[in-house]
């Protein structure tokens, strides 16, 4: 697929999700039926019935009608169908509740040609309050089937928030055929399977995005080259000399108080002494215990050498003024600020292997050309971004067979990224496979214009894989989805791949960590706060909120599956 620089926003979504807005006109148009054909009226052909025959005849009359009536609508919407609600995130953009519509009506009449059985009624939601906006569908008992678990499933499975789907394997064997059949390791708990990740590219590649020309001439860089934290150190030393006015390195400590800067805790590690940090992900910030390297001891990774060194890091290049000021409170992003020309660098990971330097006409993230420097390579991890049946589902075999689309058929899965043909998107006509088409934006259009676009969303989704690939306004276009599986494939798993904690013994634990965590993550990771004196106090009052019952209770069930797994 493409991946373009506006999609490298939505491959922060971990950072963004934590709230949700209800797109009421939404619900009510997406009913899955349509309107009955009208009849036209016939004229009397008598003139000698009486008032009683003519009363008659209206009657039969109106009788027919009604007959012909529910004939239409049945056939627009067969009664047996079970419509299955999609609630999915849309990041950048949201659309409209009215271009919704016609997406949804394209995918059914796609689904009734497959004969899939099966009905979708889609809710868009903002991706910034995404996850709080089905948390209280949920709660306040509205319809929820399908959604997505944004890193955040172990919670969700110890609060039954979600079905155990484990009847239904059968159902999802298009989808194992697909990925393989280790796929679903990573959404077992105690043997039950509770959701479907996404099929991405899982290896995250961390880059350090810079201005084409300052990275050429002033920093003597050019495309693919690589470069180390100290590297960057250096470089931002040198930016900030000749650009004083200017932010270094833009960071925000983002929604869930983790701070951009938290790459570099993958960063310093590298691939081989990799610090496992997915272990638990119900922090607020990053996941608090972990593994380091190939030791499956866990640990609580904020009261380690390497946390320590993450946070000197930040705090050295917040105290030389390299990042911007109040960064722990900020609320843009790093590409927004290099679109204002506040900030001349930031850093960003994402799946796949893509160093490159993009065309200032047509990177509109940025409104100019960037050079995009990979840092270092990340291990093979569980995406954390899983879709899930709600616990409210009634129809669970429905929905998990709704699912499947996603991840097989990509004119499902690419009509929910890219709208309608013709008024969202168009065909180049450089593919000639009708179910792989090169596309492009309709003449005067682009993704933030046309009626229907959740583009952003692609790595969110099902299979990223089947993804279409998006031509510029040049008829300019790059297919990197063949290297990138590759990339996927060929990368070393993590030690724990596969490992799924289930916190429902330990939820208050949990609880507490989290509010722990608020108090520090964000002044730690932008460099606000002094790692020599703060770590030590994060450090006491996680223990005071029992994260040593955490640690214990996750190396027991971690024990338990290298057992089984060597």
């Amino acid at each position: 697929m493409l991946f373009t620089l506006k999609e490298e926003k939505m491959r922060k979504v971990l950072a963004m999700m934590l709230a949700a807005v209800l797109a009421l006109s939404l619900l009510t148009a997406c009913t899955g039926s349509t309107e009955p054909a009208k009849t036209d009226d016939k004229t009397e052909t008598t003139t000698k019935a009486t008032e009683a025959d003519t009363e008659k005849a209206e009657t039969e009359k109106a009788e027919t009608e009604g007959q012909k009536e529910d004939t239409t609508a049945e056939a627009s919407e067969p009664a047996d169908v079970p419509v299955i609600k999609v609630s999915y995130p849309c990041l950048v953009v949201t659309p409209s509740p009215d271009a919704v519509v016609d997406v949804e009506k394209t995918i059914n009449e796609r689904l009734d040609t497959l004969g899939a059985g099966v009905h979708m009624q889609l809710e868009a939601i903002d991706g910034m309050n995404y996850a709080t906006q089905v948390d209280m569908e949920q709660i306040g008992g509205e319809k929820v089937d399908l959604y997505m678990a944004l890193g955040n499933l172990s919670d969700m499975v110890a609060s039954n928030k979600v079905t155990d789907i484990s009847d239904y394997r059968d159902v999802l064997k298009p989808v194992t055929d697909i990925t393989g059949d280790t796929f679903l390791d990573a959404t077992q708990f105690d043997g039950k399977l509770y959701g479907v990740p996404c099929y991405k590219g899982s290896v995250l590649t961390y880059y350090w995005v810079v201005p084409t020309e300052i990275a050429e001439d002033d920093l003597g860089l050019k495309v693919g080259d690589r470069v180390t934290v100290e590297d960057i150190t250096g470089y931002l030393a040198t930016m900030h000399e000749k650009y004083p006015d200017k932010i270094a390195m833009g960071v925000r400590p983002g929604a869930n108080g983790s701070a951009n800067q938290f790459c570099l805790s993958a960063i310093f590690a590298g691939p081989r002494n990799y610090s496992v940090t997915g272990l638990l992900s119900a922090g607020v910030g990053a996941s608090t215990i972990g593994i380091v390297g190939d030791d499956l001891t866990v640990v609580d990774l904020y009261d380690t050498d390497y946390f320590k060194k993450v946070c000197e890091t930040a705090y050295e290049w917040n105290q030389a003024g390299y990042v911007n000021k109040d960064a722990s409170v900020a609320t843009e992003e790093g590409y927004d600020l290099m679109k204002a020309d506040r900030c001349l660098s930031y850093l960003i990971g994402y799946g796949g292997c893509d160093p490159k330097i993009t065309d200032a006409d047509t990177d509109t993230t940025h409104g100019r050309s960037v050079m995009m420097i990979p840092v270092d390579q990340n291990l093979n991890m569980p995406t954390g971004l899983d879709w899930c049946v709600s616990y409210g589902c009634e129809n669970p075999e429905a929905a998990v067979k709704a699912l499947t689309y996603f991840y097989t058929d990509p004119i499902v899965m690419n009509t929910l990224l890219y709208g309608v043909e013709g008024r969202d998107w168009v065909n180049t006509g450089f593919n000639d496979d009708p179910l792989d088409p090169i596309i492009q934006r309709p003449e005067g259009l682009d993704a933030m214009t046309v009626p229907y676009n959740a583009q952003f969303t692609c790595g969110i989704m099902g299979n990223e894989f089947i993804d279409w690939v998006v031509a510029d306004e040049k008829g300019e276009y790059e297919d990197l989805r063949a290297a990138h599986l590759e990339f996927m494939q060929s990368a070393p798993n993590s030690p724990v791949f596969g490992f799924s904690f289930n916190t429902a013994n330990v939820k208050n634990q949990i609880a507490a960590i989290s509010n722990v965590e608020a108090k520090y993550m964000g002044g730690l990771l932008t460099g606000e706060m002094n790692p020599d004196e703060y770590i030590p106090q994060l450090v006491a009052e996680l223990e005071q909120a029992g994260i040593k019952d955490v640690i214990d209770e996750c190396q027991t069930q971690l024990d338990a599956w290298a057992k089984e797994n060597k």
